[in-house]
């Protein structure tokens, strides 16, 4: 991978870990529990499951860098998705899984067992995933009538800010 593409990927991790950072930082307990309409997922199992996506793909690329990481649910549990309901500990879990996940990609020498072309798509494909579980977030708040975040320092790491 060269220099700019590598320093590029580096900025984008970090930008969503800082957007991460601020989520969570907002997140109360009581909203961790706030669903998305339709009877989907809570926010604490929004946050699970977009450390458990990463860590698995991760597995597939390294599965030494992978295991050690932290785990958002209760994997026990083969009937239901009890996800952990401490917005600070989510935000240690999805900290050290993009750390190990950016660390991982940037060095590792091909791609695994990945179903990506590239550990570049790899990163880029779990970024957008990150989004889309954020904005299901959000709309899990709001309609559920507690606070969003502030839009500025939400997004302000995103536009480089």
């Amino acid at each position: 991978m060269n220099p700019e593409t590598k320093a590029m990927l580096e900025t984008a991790v970090e930008a969503n870990s800082r957007v991460n950072d601020v989520l969570c930082g907002h997140l109360t307990p009581e909203m961790m529990g706030a669903v998305t309409p339709g009877g989907g997922m809570t926010v604490g199992q929004h946050l699970a499951h977009i450390a458990g996506t990463t860590r698995f793909w991760l597995l597939q690329l390294d599965e030494g860098a992978a295991s050690p990481l932290p785990i958002l649910y209760d994997d026990t549990r083969q009937d239901a998705f009890v996800a952990q309901e401490d917005p600070a500990r989510a935000a240690q879990a999805l900290r050290a899984v993009w750390t190990a996940a950016l660390h991982t990609a940037l060095s590792a020498e091909g791609t695994g067992h990945l179903s990506h072309p590239s550990t570049g798509q790899f990163l880029l494909h779990m970024l957008a995933h990150d989004a889309h579980h954020r904005g299901q977030m959000l709309l899990a708040l709001k309609v559920n009538g507690f606070p969003l975040p502030d839009e500025d320092a939400m997004w302000g790491p995103l536009r480089g800010e």
